[in-house]
């Protein structure tokens, strides 16, 4: 039992040098490492796609904001694309495209609706019919048309479109570009416990997206909004994978098998995180369900690729995140039990003292690595993470009894 309780403080050591080592590569590669390549002066298009599902309540100030960051691009349209699924919700009494059909805004020259006509499936399906929709009615060749997707609450920051689109032209139209999040959008509404899981969240897709994608030897990932893809390539793989309940997932997994390079951006996506732990448990359980799946995963891209040893490593990886994701805040607790049960409270400082390094470490300073001004601030909320912290493994537990995709509710 002693012997666990070491293993435990190692490991937690181990993970902060390791995390402080990232942070070097960081400082150095991260502005240089994603513009390289022959830049290019060639046109290209932009279609920015918003899926929505019941999205009433926030799709028109986010429509209002996406018209605004981009109303000086004439190579960029924006489209909804809804759901006919809404139908058959007996609590709808307005769908979605009904109400963007009153909406004025949504007759402006550069937004466009397509409702997606079939009463089943999910996210992916929806995207993938826009996209054939775009494609069958587009002059401009495949290979310099991108599709940028967003959520129906995201609100990306003013210079995400003047940065994509010079990162498109310096790297010579790359395959994915990505903008990674951050959760602090309704920072101000939630309690102590959400508070530390927006920082969470938002660290999450620091270290394991931005930072790491400051080295080539370093594993990244994409997320479904704030993603940018070319269309010739979303064509080829055959669009966005239905098979599964998260198809960023399956896609990182697909990348990284095939050796595509992620090119960031600096800007980020401001999103809300749940206001309610009843809602962070079902959120997390949905991306865990798929993500846990990984040898169904690498089985559906064996149906159309070659599996590479990136491929492999891939899977390795995710073999371990999904087991620190589900098992990390148990032996955390036991390291604050097991001397308590003992009486030996000389390890339990030792145990209380390793945690606080390991969280600020770990979550914190991915916060200030990436910009100190702008995430200075939710220092304050350190004891809130603390404690989150302990509460991410109830996400992976419920998605055991989870049998179908669930939405998240909006704020």
């Amino acid at each position: 039992m002693l012997y666990l309780f070491y293993f435990i403080i190692t490991i937690e050591l181990f993970t902060v040098f390791y995390n402080i080592f990232k942070f070097i590569i960081f400082k150095i590669n991260g502005k240089q490492f994603s513009t390289n390549g022959t830049p290019s002066s060639e046109p290209f298009q932009i279609n920015i796609l918003i899926p929505c599902y019941k999205e009433i309540n926030v799709i028109e100030h986010t429509l209002d904001h996406f018209n605004n960051i981009t109303k000086n691009f004439k190579n960029i349209d924006i489209y909804v694309i809804t759901t006919e699924k809404e139908k058959c919700e007996n609590n709808v009494s307005l769908t979605t495209y009904e109400y963007l059909s009153g909406l004025d805004i949504a007759k402006l020259g550069n937004i466009h609706i397509i409702n997606y006509p079939k009463t089943y499936g999910i996210m992916a399906d929806q995207l993938n019919y826009g996209i054939k929709q775009i494609l069958s009615n587009s002059k401009v060749p495949n290979d310099k048309i991108y599709f940028s997707i967003y959520n129906a609450d995201s609100n990306p920051d003013d210079s995400t479109f003047i940065e994509l689109s010079k990162k498109i032209s310096k790297n010579n139209f790359p395959i994915i570009l990505q903008q990674y999040s951050n959760y602090f959008l309704n920072h101000t509404k939630q309690n102590f416990l959400m508070k530390g899981f927006s920082i969470y969240q938002t660290a999450f897709e620091f270290r394991n997206g931005l930072i790491n994608n400051s080295s080539k030897f370093l594993y990244s990932h994409v997320v479904g909004h704030g993603l940018t893809i070319r269309a010739d390539y979303i064509t080829k793989i055959k669009g966005f994978n239905s098979d599964v309940w998260c198809e960023d997932i399956y896609l990182t997994g697909l990348l990284f098998n095939n050796s595509v390079k992620i090119i960031s951006l600096e800007s980020l996506d401001n999103a809300e995180n749940p206001e309610k732990f009843s809602v962070q448990i079902v959120q997390n359980a949905v991306w865990f369900k798929t993500a846990s799946h990984h040898f169904k995963l690498l089985k559906l891209m064996k149906k159309n690729y070659k599996i590479t040893l990136y491929g492999f490593l891939w899977l390795l990886h995710e073999l371990r995140a999904s087991l620190v994701w589900a098992l990390m805040p148990l032996f955390l607790l036991y390291s604050f039990i097991y001397p308590v049960f003992i009486k030996n409270y000389s390890l339990l400082m030792i145990s209380i003292c390793s945690y606080l390094i390991f969280v600020f470490v770990n979550y914190l300073a991915n916060l200030i690595v990436v910009d100190k001004k702008r995430f200075g601030k939710y220092l304050k909320n350190y004891f809130s993470l603390a404690l989150a912290i302990l509460f991410t493994g109830i996400g992976p537990v419920y998605s055991l009894f989870l049998k179908e995709k669930v939405k998240t509710p909006r704020s």
